[in-house]
């Protein structure tokens, strides 16, 4: 059995890890970031500590990891969140879901792996991000818009914009206040469209007070 120290630097390095994963979030301003991943690794790994090695007898360890994969599911479906027409979360909650198998792994030993799959979550969380890019840029590409409206501002004007630029408009969404109210509009772009040269043209309708992009 592992020495009390061994066992604390395992719990060391789940944090570790969990905190490289969870700066990256932190950075994208994302609402699970740093602390939040960190803890989870640190739980995994202590939950996964506790079942391998804190009771006497023997013991089967595969069923605290099961466990905790289901109750991480929970956690991450929170972190998913509806954002006007969209939704937005699922890479988050996605690296919530890889940081609790990291956690596993350091608590089972797999030092190794644990290192390598940490290096392949980053990679992927922000070394494809330039590759996402270039791929949104050659292809179709879904961008969302939210837009400030008042009086004279007409769903039926934004929808024969979109009509003359060749834009699939995927999603309309209204709420209105006193004042006029806000509008989010999901499209998509055709390929090696510019976003801001629609950004532009939804500016210029009648009734649009201001227009922002949400990247």
């Amino acid at each position: 059995m592992p020495t009390d120290l061994e066992l604390l630097a395992r719990l060391a390095l789940a944090a570790v890890l969990g905190g490289a994963v969870g700066a990256e979030r932190e950075l994208s301003d994302q609402p699970a970031g740093l602390r939040t991943h960190m803890l989870l690794t640190i739980g995994a790994c202590l939950f996964t500590l506790v079942s391998a090695y804190g009771f006497e007898g023997p013991g089967d360890p595969a069923r605290i990891a099961a466990q905790i994969v289901t109750g991480i599911g929970f956690l991450g479906g929170g972190a998913i969140l509806r954002h006007g027409a969209s939704i937005r979360g699922l890479t988050t909650a996605a690296s919530i879901w890889a940081s609790a198998a990291l956690g596993v792994a350091v608590g089972a030993g797999r030092y190794v792996l644990a290192l390598g799959a940490t290096v392949l979550v980053l990679a992927t969380l922000v070394g494809l991000r330039a590759f996402r890019n270039v791929l949104r840029h050659r292809a179709s590409s879904r961008e969302e818009f939210s837009l400030l409206v008042g009086p004279g501002f007409s769903a039926s004007k934004l929808t024969d914009l979109a009509h003359k630029e060749k834009i699939g408009l995927r999603g309309l969404e209204r709420t209105q206040n006193g004042d006029g109210g806000r509008v989010q509009v999901v499209v998509k772009l055709p390929p090696r469209y510019d976003a801001e040269r629609f950004l532009e043209a939804l500016t210029e309708l009648e009734g649009v007070r201001e227009v922002e992009w949400e990247r």
